[in-house]
């Protein structure tokens, strides 16, 4: 037994006298395969690329050089859209040589002229080989929209080649047609091969350059995404119909014509904000907030004050935006206020700082009568140009049996009316356009048997506005100041 025993000793002697060496070599080789294993990922998990950028350069790396590599890679829209900020990468490759560590790529980035709100593209890598992918396999891309503001021409805000006279700013105006985003052309869609005289008269509505406007509301555009919103339509419309001005309108303080305006000061003054960054350097006419003094006769004292400082903070808010034309409301010659006390409303309010005042904006009355209404507020505000709704007025307002319990006119949904002439040449001193911004056929509510619910496109009764509409200047006789400029 004791030989045997002494011939195992030694064996395990000799075991644990190389164990030390073995397992320094086994751990070298670990650590080999793990370098040589390495990993492939971006440079960065964010890059900035400013709005003239051109060609923005991405950056992929790997962290072994020791032989070839293969990647795959690829760059998409996270908020933005190819052909507008920037164009898509699909299906790229990327081929390492020994011994290089990067490998770089451009972004072609398109620029806008854009100042507002960032918006952001997604750079990813979908394969690797041999090394692995590592972290971070994406990456954000901002697309900085940071052109500078441009600078604003009095004589002629909206750009155009041609400067306007008669200090008329449309005067050469080139508008977006809403078209097919249009509540017409919506419905055109659907209706233009079954009825071919109402496919005439949605055409008509849908794609007249000077019809429609599309509203943003404060209460269903919430002031966190609002200038995102705004900038991408507007970016979009100038996409599809380049060097175009876009109508737009806001309805945002009157919900319930006696709410305290203090109510929504706070977040109202945020969002109108929001929205002046949205626009920027784009060519926008606003209408803003209709009916907000149209509807200030039930508002006394403080209530009052708040509306009037609102309106004023709006202008001067909105002013830093080179191309925008903001517009007033100024109710209608048979509403609540006389021009005289409208102008005083106005004055108040800043229209100073404004381009000008719209007026019959929810309202039927006669063109002849707004334009007369119109022209004495022009005079009480030292001149200042307005812009008449004929979207529905053609045939004037139905008027009540007993006005004084039904008032000046029926305002919802009335029958037999037309809408007027179009056209931002008008004729009239002071008067920049006679035009249909309150989207044609939109219902005032569900005022009678099968009425469709308020702002709901009804198709038949935009489609008897066209019928019984006129081109015509039409309503009782004013001496009407004429414009041998504003032809």
């Amino acid at each position: 037994m004791f030989p045997k025993l002494s011939t195992l000793l030694l064996t395990l002697l000799g075991a644990l006298a190389v164990a030390p060496q073995a397992l320094a070599a086994r751990a070298g080789h670990g650590r080999a395969r793990a370098a040589q294993a390495g990993a492939v990922f971006f440079s960065s998990a964010v890059y900035n690329a400013n709005e003239n950028a051109g060609q923005f350069t991405v950056t992929i790396e790997r962290s072994n050089t020791s032989g070839s590599e293969t990647v795959y890679y690829g760059v998409t829209n996270k908020s933005s859209e190819a052909g507008d900020n920037f164009d898509k990468i699909g299906n790229g490759v990327a081929q390492f040589a020994p011994g290089q560590s990067t490998f770089t790529f451009n972004v072609t980035i398109h620029d806008q002229g854009i100042n507002g709100p960032a918006r952001t593209a997604r750079a990813y890598l979908y394969g690797a080989h041999p090394q692995p992918l590592g972290t971070p396999r994406e990456a954000i891309i901002n697309l900085l929209q940071n052109d500078p503001l441009q600078v604003r021409d009095p004589l002629n805000p909206l750009g155009y080649p041609h400067a306007p006279s008669d200090g008329d700013p449309l005067q050469f105006v080139h508008w977006y047609v809403y078209g097919p985003l249009s509540p017409a052309g919506a419905a055109l869609a659907h209706l233009g091969t079954t009825n071919p005289a109402w496919a005439q008269a949605l055409h008509r509505i849908a794609y007249t350059p000077g019809s429609g406007t599309y509203r943003f509301w404060m209460w269903n555009q919430p002031a966190a995404t609002l200038a995102s919103t705004v900038e991408k339509f507007l970016a979009d419309a100038e996409v599809a119909q380049p060097n175009t001005t876009v109508a737009l309108s806001t309805y945002s303080l009157v919900h319930g014509a006696c709410e305290s305006p203090a109510a929504i000061r706070s977040r109202f003054e945020n969002w109108i904000t929001q929205l002046a960054r949205g626009i920027g350097n784009f060519r926008v006419v606003l209408y803003l907030e209709e009916d907000s003094l149209m509807e200030t006769h039930c508002l006394h004292g403080a209530s009052l004050r708040t509306r009037l400082h609102e309106l004023a903070y709006a202008v001067r808010a909105l002013s830093v935006d080179p191309h925008l034309l903001v517009y007033m409301d100024a109710g209608a010659p048979d509403g609540w206020s006389s021009a005289r006390q409208m102008a005083r409303l106005l004055r108040q309010a800043d229209i100073a700082g404004a381009q000008g005042f719209f007026v019959n904006a929810t309202h039927n009355d006669w063109t002849t009568t707004d334009v007369h209404y119109g022209q004495v507020i022009a005079r009480l505000t030292g001149g200042k140009h307005f812009i008449v709704q004929t979207d529905d007025n053609g045939r004037g307002p139905l008027v009540p049996r007993d006005r004084a319990l039904n008032g000046n006119e029926n305002l919802c949904n009335p029958p037999g009316r037309g809408t007027g002439p179009l056209s931002w040449n008008t004729g009239y001193e002071y008067v920049d356009g006679f035009l249909w911004f309150n989207n044609p056929g939109n219902s005032d509510g569900p005022c009678g048997a099968g009425d469709p619910p308020v702002a709901q496109f009804w198709p038949a009764y935009a489609v008897g506005l066209v019928q019984h509409g006129t081109d015509l200047v039409t309503g009782p006789h004013f001496n009407l100041l004429r414009s041998s400029t504003n032809e």
